[in-house]
C-alpha cells in the first residue's frame, strides 16, 4: 500500500513538471507568435502611411530631447556633468512612452519585429530593408524638423540655451567609433528586449513601466539610440564649429548599424533560433 502511495505521489510529481514545461512552451510560443504577427501586420502598411508614421514617432521622440536639454541647463554648474548626465534616465523615457503608446512607427521598436517574420520564411530579406529604409527617413526628418524647431523656441522660453544643446550633442558624440558601433548594438537590444517584453502583457501600466525601465537603462549607461541620438548630435552641429556635417552622419550611420545588430540579430534571431531549437514540436 506504501509502495502504491508513493508511485502515485512520483506520478503526480512528474505531471505537475510536465504541465510546468508545456506552460512554458506555450508562453514562449503565444509571445513569439504576437511578435511576428505584429511585424506581419507592419509589412502590410501602405509606404506613405508608415512613412508618415515614422515621421510623427521622429517629432514626438523629440520630447525626450527637450526635457534632457532643460534637465542639463537646470542642473548643470550645481552638480558635476557626470552626474548630471546620469540624471538622465529620469526623464530618457518620456519620449518613447509617447511614441510606443501611441503606436508610431520607430526604428528601433521595429527592428526584431521586422526580422522574425523574415526569419519565419513569410516576408524577404529586401522588403525588411525597403521597410527599414522608410522608418529611418521618417525618423530621422521627424528628428531634424523637431530640433529646428526646438532650437528655436527652447531658447525663447528660457528652457535651455543653444550652448546647452551643443553640450548634450558633444557628449553622445565624443567616443570612438568602436565605442559608438558597441553601445548602439546594446541600445538596440535592450528596444528588441522591450518589444519582446512588451508582447507579454496588455496591462498598460505594466508597460509603462516596461518601457520607463528599458529606456531608463539606456539613459542612465550613456548608450546610444539611433533616433534621440540624431536629435542630440544634429542640435550640436546646428550650434558647434567643431562637429562637421560627416561627423553627424558619421554618428548617424554608426548608431543605425549598431542599433539594427542589437535588435535584429541579437534579439531577433537568437530568440527565434531559441524557440526553433529547443520547443518546436
Amino acid at each position: 500500500m506504501e509502495a502504491e502511495d508513493k508511485n502515485q505521489e512520483t506520478y503526480q510529481k512528474e505531471l505537475e513538471q510536465k504541465s510546468k514545461e508545456i506552460d512554458g512552451v506555450s508562453g514562449y510560443r503565444d509571445i513569439l507568435s504576437r511578435v511576428i504577427q505584429e511585424g506581419e501586420e507592419i509589412f502590410t502598411i501602405k509606404s506613405r502611411a508608415l512613412t508618415l508614421s515614422s515621421i510623427i514617432a521622429g517629432l514626438e521622440i523629440g520630447f525626450s530631447y527637450l526635457l534632457l536639454c532643460t534637465l542639463y541647463y537646470l542642473l548643470k554648474g550645481t552638480y558635476d556633468d557626470s552626474i548630471v548626465f546620469k540624471t538622465f534616465s529620469f526623464v530618457y523615457p518620456i519620449g518613447f512612452i509617447f511614441v510606443i503608446l501611441g503606436k508610431s512607427a520607430l526604428f528601433t521598436e521595429q527592428t526584431s519585429v521586422l526580422t522574425l517574420p523574415v526569419l519565419n520564411g513569410q516576408r524577404t530579406i529586401w522588403e525588411l530593408l525597403r521597410i527599414w529604409g522608410l522608418v529611418i527617413f521618417g525618423n530621422v526628418i521627424g528628428g531634424i524638423l523637431f530640433t529646428l524647431f526646438i532650437g528655436f523656441l527652447g531658447p525663447e522660453l528660457k528652457l535651455f540655451t543653444h550652448e546647452t544643446m551643443v553640450s548634450v550633442g558633444t557628449h553622445v558624440i565624443d567616443h570612438d567609433a568602436w565605442i559608438l558601433f558597441l553601445s548602439a548594438i546594446v541600445a538596440g537590444w535592450l528596444m528588441g528586449l522591450l518589444t519582446w517584453l512588451l508582447n507579454s502583457t496588455i496591462n498598460s501600466l505594466t508597460r509603462i513601466l516596461l518601457i520607463f525601465i528599458i529606456t531608463g537603462i539606456i539613459g542612465f549607461g550613456g548608450f546610444h539610440h539611433s533616433i534621440v541620438g540624431n536629435i542630440e548630435v544634429f542640435g550640436a552641429y546646428l550650434y558647434s564649429n567643431d562637429i562637421s556635417l560627416l561627423d553627424y552622419l558619421w554618428f548617424l550611420l554608426l548608431a543605425l548599424l549598431g542599433n539594427a545588430v542589437g535588435g535584429g540579430i541579437v534579439v531577433g534571431l537568437f530568440k527565434y533560433r531559441i524557440f526553433e531549437s529547443n520547443y518546436s514540436r
